[in-house]
């Protein structure tokens, strides 16, 4: 795979979409921190009142309203990442897109949260033999949250069994394409996270037309190129 081409056209989308994707990181940054700390802000006030009280009654309904806030929370925060990954391949694509993107697809947190979970699940399941197959499991299932964001029609287990079908023999390049921004990576931690306000969307937009480079192409999507010894990337008209 030409890696570097697919970074350059990823490179390029980002520079044509308008608003630049620094702007719509930024927001989906801060809305994600600031889910992080109402739900830390929560099971601290919730576990306080608990022991403040000193009733044992209290303090287990303390906690399961604080269990139910944090998973409200987490269903809201998926739902605004799952956006974003539909942003960023939009971007990709160079079609019109914007922050409200982000906030277009609470009518499927129900099915993003339980993909994420499906995910999580097997994941952690397959990490207990090894952390190679976690790994590996990890990999396979990588591209089903972008299957969900182009058909959204789709179910949770066809989203992973296509997924593990587009990444049939890609495990190891897309594990080299996901190695390669190790650089930008430290660059983040460096500048205290700043950095992530363009790192974050150039790895996923990159990595949102990586997916798009494994679809095969149809009379009604023309594709993209596969990376594969091209000269020029891109949409393939």
């Amino acid at each position: 795979m030409n890696r570097a081409l697919l970074k350059q056209d990823a490179k390029d989308a980002m520079r044509a979409a308008t608003p630049h994707p620094a702007l719509t990181t930024l927001a989906y940054l801060a809305i994600s921190i600031a889910f992080s700390m109402v739900i830390c802000a929560v099971s601290i006030i919730f576990g306080i009142t608990g022991a403040l009280l000193g009733s044992e009654t209290v303090g287990v309904f303390s906690a399961f309203i604080s269990m139910i806030l944090a998973v409200v929370l987490t269903l809201l925060a998926a739902t605004i990442q799952f956006g974003y990954y539909v942003y960023c391949l939009k971007v990709f694509k160079h079609e019109e897109t914007g922050v409200g993107e982000l906030f277009g697809y609470f009518s499927l947190f129900l099915k993003i949260f339980g993909l994420s979970l499906w995910i999580a699940l097997f994941v952690w399941l397959w990490s207990l033999l090894c952390f190679i197959p976690g790994i590996i499991a990890g990999l396979r299932y990588s591209q089903a949250f972008f299957i969900l964001a182009e058909n959204p029609e789709k179910g949770i287990r066809e989203c992973v069994n296509e997924s593990k079908l587009l990444m049939s023999g890609r495990l190891w390049e897309f594990f080299v394409l996901q190695l390669s921004f190790i650089p930008w990576l430290i660059l983040t931690a460096i500048t205290c996270g700043i950095a992530g306000l363009y790192v974050t969307p150039y790895t996923t937009v990159t990595f949102a037309g990586y997916y798009l480079s494994l679809k095969p192409p149809t009379d009604s999507q023309p594709g993209y190129n596969s990376y594969e010894g091209n000269e020029q990337g891109g949409y393939r008209q």
